[in-house]
């Protein structure tokens, strides 16, 4: 793939946008190896919120016309049992070569091919001396468009219909009832905001929706680059790129303006251990107490913040500051909250 190509299919940009926030650098490739497979060692920051093991993945390229054409994401996922998975980056179209996918997809098929030992052996010789108890295909979903109710409305209101987004490996998906309520509760509530930010982008859906609905600018940040990387994509192809910016930032650590309405799909607060997954449980409330006692010199007079949390978020609000009215109680796997925090008017 030409990164540098005046002329890219849609999902040729997609996959250039989470490639590049890998941080594939793809070498000039000597012409006696077109022909040839090549593995190129990926070992960055953002690399580890795909939770691979030592933070370490390969991507495995073919070599046709002199350019590096990736096929796939490997690495392993685990701490004492292992995982194989696997990133299938093969696109249904190429800019300029109708015939490139069949050849991709034939190269891809003899790479896998043969005995599981071998493969690994090819891939990285230590993982074949490991214990491996399963495969896990981590593909980017190229064609999935959003569901919900809400944001229908918005794309066949403001497109006349409903675009694919994609949604890129460790990204939580859109289509969820977390999104749904925040959405529900707080997008009818922004008519007169010139500047919404969303924390924890995720997919994107929350910061195109805003966009669309009212033809204003939207700041979108998280913690997870390659979730920033998803949401450029859904900009992109919800025709608002010129309105949503998207970077990272841990809270509010890299935001320095204050808004007219703040988007938080937060990760719940527990209090007890759970599984391995930062994009849904936050130990202790850390963010969230963070976020709140951050929250007051990021809000314009009358501005809000819509957050999604538990039900219960006494435990985690500053001692002054804020006040907080509960918008919605729903289920969610557990009982979860919409609430909307404004910062408190002292008589």
């Amino acid at each position: 793939m030409r990164l540098d190509s005046p002329q890219l299919s849609v999902q040729e940009m997609d996959c250039r946008l989470f490639l590049e926030t890998l941080g594939v650098c793809f070498p000039i490739v000597p012409q006696n190896q077109d022909g040839e497979f090549a593995l190129i060692p990926l070992d960055s920051p953002p690399v580890s919120f795909l939770q691979t093991r030592n933070g370490i993945a390969g991507l495995l390229c073919y070599c046709a016309d002199r350019t590096c054409f990736p096929l796939s994401l490997l690495f392993l996922k685990g701490k004492s049992e292992f995982v194989f998975c696997h990133s299938t980056l093969l696109l249904d179209n190429y800019t300029g070569d109708p015939n490139r996918v069949a050849l991709l997809r034939q190269k891809t098929t003899e790479f896998f091919a043969g005995h599981p030992e071998t493969f690994l052996l090819k891939v990285w010789p230590d993982w074949s001396t490991l214990a491996l108890k399963g495969q896990e295909d981590c593909r980017i979903l190229w064609h999935t468009k959003p569901t919900l109710p809400v944001a229908t409305k918005v794309y066949l209101e403001k497109m006349g219909s409903v675009p694919e987004l994609p949604l890129f490996p460790s990204t939580y998906s859109y289509n969820n009832p977390y999104v749904e309520n925040l959405l529900e509760v707080g997008l009818p509530e922004l008519g007169r905001c010139k500047r919404v930010l969303v924390l924890g982008t995720g997919a994107g859906i929350d910061a195109t929706c805003i966009a669309l609905q009212y033809n204003i600018a939207v700041d979108a940040t998280d913690i997870n680059p390659i979730a920033v990387a998803n949401t450029v994509a859904c900009a992109l192809r919800s025709r608002v790129d010129g309105l949503v910016r998207a970077w990272v930032s841990d809270g509010f650590d890299r935001i320095t303006d204050s808004y007219d309405a703040i988007f938080f799909e937060a990760p719940l607060a527990v209090e007890e251990t759970k599984e391995n997954d930062p994009n849904r449980y936050d130990f202790g409330g850390r963010i969230l107490k963070r976020v709140l006692a951050d929250l007051p010199q990021h809000l314009n007079p009358d501005a809000a913040l819509y957050l999604m949390s538990q039900p219960d978020i006494s435990p985690y609000m500053p001692a002054k500051g804020l006040c907080s009215k509960v918008r919605r109680n729903f289920e969610a796997k557990s009982k979860v909250a919409i609430h909307e925090i404004r910062a408190q008017v002292l008589d």
